[in-house]
């Protein structure tokens, strides 16, 4: 069956009628029949348009989505070996879509809906998948099969309706976010911020895009002379205009005077309200303020790039890479685990590499070779047989400057 076909609805309008209102969670909100996933499509597209929440999701699922991927397979004694070539599932995993679209598409849904699906369209000879229909997660229901239900699983088995279609979750690809024991599915940053800080954030937005047009005028005209008309006050303003619009020269009498009315986004606290949401924004991303452009009131600074990264990799993506793995891995055979290669995310500066690269080296528990192919260089012959370098003495000490005895 082509990509194309498999969410083709089959089966009438009353058959889906009859679904929908039979205990489907969606996966964005929970409610059977309740929003339709094309409107939190857009809710999703929406809350992307505040600029910290637009980098902030980018920057989590660009680095989840540039991660390599391999597996590895584990022997009697514990021993883990790289599988190659590497399986396509982790290798390109929905084609013609590279690896980098794929994940970081699945990335953003689980930031956002707390949930990533992909329906398996291709298996092996041995029945594992090769390739995936990745799904936005707001189109998929999800429920436990009751003896009420009128599905073709058995009871107690968990099923995923798609566009019309049934699946069962040996069929589905979900990576799961963070849940109540015993859910069926994840809940996001829409579902737990929407209401609150997301819609603070694109209001404050709004209101610091729209406050030179509230209604109040730009300038002021002031006159001291008390016998002022009306007439002659709407004279004044008109020519006043007349002058700004052909961009002639302005005159004014002595007893008037021209004040500008400025706007100072400091005293209006407008700053400040924004530097507030982007850090509300890192906290619930889970991302160092600093990325964002917010203060992070941290004194401390990073003494390498690698330090930097560990910290995000610790702290901010390693939840989401341990859901991807462990999910990945449940479809593999059993001695088969799937893992992220980390070490581009790690990856330190060129010195520091070399000295690690020398000290693994002269430990010996690094050959010559493995350093080259580390640092994508062609292979040399015969260089791991190669004798090392040897230590150089250390110098003797230079002889100081002679005292009263050694004159003697």
């Amino acid at each position: 069956m082509g990509l194309g076909k498999m969410l083709r609805p089959r089966g009438s309008q009353t058959q889906h009628n009859r679904y929908a209102g039979s205990g489907f969670d969606l996966i964005i909100d929970g409610t059977p029949g309740g929003v339709s996933g094309l409107s939190q499509i857009q809710v999703y597209r929406g809350a992307m348009s505040i600029p910290g929440a637009w980098r902030a999701a980018i920057l989590i699922s660009d680095l989840l989505g540039g991660v390599q991927w391999d597996a590895f397979d584990e022997d009697a004694d514990g021993e883990m070996e790289k599988v190659r070539p590497t399986p396509p599932l982790l290798r390109k995993p929905a084609p013609p879509d590279t690896r980098m679209t794929t994940f970081s598409s699945w990335a953003l849904d689980l930031v956002w809906h707390g949930n990533a699906v992909g329906v398996i369209a291709a298996r092996d000879e041995l029945g594992y998948p090769t390739a995936v229909l990745p799904v936005p997660a707001p189109w998929v229901g999800v429920r436990r099969v009751s003896g009420m239900d009128h599905s073709p699983l058995p009871v107690g088995a968990v099923e995923y309706w798609i566009g019309g279609l049934s699946y069962s979750e040996h069929q589905i690809i979900h990576i799961k976010g963070p849940c109540a024991p015993g859910a069926l599915r994840g809940f996001g940053v829409l579902e737990a911020h929407l209401s609150k800080t997301l819609d603070l954030a694109a209001e404050q937005q709004k209101q610091a895009q729209s406050i030179s047009r509230h209604g109040v005028p730009t300038a002021v005209l002031k006159s001291d002379n008390p016998d002022l008309t009306e007439p002659e006050a709407q004279q004044l303003k008109a020519g006043w205009l007349r002058s700004q619009r052909e961009r002639t020269v302005a005159v004014l009498n002595s007893t008037t005077s021209f004040e500008a009315l400025g706007w100072d986004p400091e005293k209006l606290e407008l700053v400040e309200a924004r530097r507030f949401s982007l850090t509300e924004l890192a906290l619930i991303f889970g991302l160092p303020p600093r990325f964002l452009g917010a203060p992070s009131g941290d004194s401390n600074t990073y003494a390498t790039s690698e330090t930097e990264s560990i910290d995000l990799l610790k702290f901010s993506l390693g939840g989401h890479l341990g859901r991807f793995e462990q999910t990945l891995s449940d479809f593999m055979p059993p001695e088969r685990n799937a893992r992220a290669d980390l070490d581009a995310l790690l990856r330190s500066d060129t010195l520091a590499r070399y000295q690690a690269h020398q000290i693994g080296i002269n430990s010996g528990f690094l050959l010559p070779s493995e350093a080259r192919t580390i640092e994508k260089l062609p292979t040399v012959e015969g260089i791991d047989e190669r004798p090392r370098p040897t230590e150089v003495p250390a110098a003797a000490p230079l002889p100081g400057p002679a005292t009263p005895r050694d004159r003697r």
